[in-house]
């Protein structure tokens, strides 16, 4: 039981002041419950949240209430703490997520207190209190709740790209023992698979960037969700940590295509042409083919100059291929090529 807040008419003037600066009316879509076992009291707290513009239900029982609050929950509660022979405290544990607890009594101390919030409640207001200052809980409740939502949804996001990035690094490592079960007692071999593996983890890295990025970067953009900035920097950290080592050489990868960078793999390593088309299974002329391809996009213009000398030389240069300018005078030269010993 308690006193009314302000009159009616003076809480419609509160919600008009605040309505210029962002106040609840922006909550429109919420749900509200007021319990009080004050018939009147109950009454005047519901309209004057609803003549802010938020959808408000009261309840002067506890039982009905409850029923309400399963079958449909509510964004805020304001709950009475005498309720007649109940504790409207020990409520609060049937209530479930029911989002915002807002506790209102006439007989505030400091025992009351401390077990309101150790329940889970959001604030305490004492009777009699003035409408403005159920206003301004209200609405700090409505915007907690929203912040939670969002990081919430965030949150759930970054675990959702998480999985598929775990998903992918799973496929991976099972392509990876295959390949080494696979190629354990050929020696030539051996010395291409880490060059291989490197590769295909660079595709990797720039499709999680392209899908954890963008969530974290939403994330510790908003102002709401500041309190946890410390996590989401944590969280950069370890995603940095997974990438940075392999994302360092991605330059040919964004040349040259899947095939043609494990045969420029082969060549750097000194295998020879027959070595390649055993190993990827396909003829000698192709994989000739592909090696014209290759010199043709790294614009490799000089004839007598190896192509597994000039990738041992220039895999690691930025200036070997910019924004379709190279080392030499145009992007697809009309020269033969020649072949070292080793057919590279």
């Amino acid at each position: 039981m308690g006193d009314s807040p302000h009159s009616f008419e003076e809480a419609q003037t509160i919600g008009q002041r605040e309505t210029s600066v962002g106040g609840v009316e922006r909550f429109g879509d919420c749900r509200t419950m007021v319990i009080d076992d004050e018939p009147l009291f109950c009454e005047f707290v519901t309209e004057t949240i609803q003549s802010w513009g938020i959808r408000t239900e009261g309840f002067t029982q506890p039982g009905p209430a409850l029923e309400a609050i399963g079958a449909n929950p509510y964004d805020v509660i304001v709950l009475d703490v005498n309720l007649g022979d109940v504790c409207g405290l020990d409520l609060i544990p049937q209530m479930g997520n029911c989002g915002k607890i807002i506790i209102i009594t006439g007989f505030s101390d400091k025992d009351t207190a401390i077990r309101a919030l150790q329940l889970g409640a959001f604030d305490l207001i004492e009777k009699p209190f003035q409408s403005e200052l159920l206003y301004h809980s209200l609405q700090r409740a409505l915007s907690t709740l929203e912040n939670e939502r969002k990081s919430k949804r965030y949150i759930d996001s970054l675990n959702r790209n998480r999985v598929e990035y775990l998903e992918q690094q799973q496929r991976f490592e099972n392509l990876e023992a295959r390949l080494l079960e696979t190629n354990k007692a050929l020696s030539v071999v051996s010395k291409n698979i880490e060059q291989e593996r490197k590769e295909i983890r660079k595709r990797v890295t720039l499709r999680l960037k392209e899908l954890i990025m963008p969530p974290i970067a939403g994330l510790m953009a908003d102002p709401g969700l500041s309190d946890h900035r410390e996590q989401f920097d944590l969280l950069m950290r370890q995603i940095e940590d997974l990438t940075t080592w392999f994302a360092s050489d991605c330059l040919l990868g964004r040349i040259l295509s899947f095939t043609e960078l494990r045969i420029a793999s082969f060549i750097k390593n000194g295998t020879a042409i027959a070595e390649i088309a055993a190993q990827l299974n396909i003829s000698e002329a192709t994989v000739h083919s592909h090696r014209k391809r290759i010199r043709r996009k790294l614009n490799i213009t000089d004839t007598k100059l190896p192509l597994r000398d000039f990738l041992n030389n220039h895999s690691d240069s930025e200036d070997m291929f910019i924004n379709g300018e190279t080392l030499g005078e145009s992007l697809f030269p009309p020269a033969e090529e020649e072949i070292d010993a080793t057919g590279n």
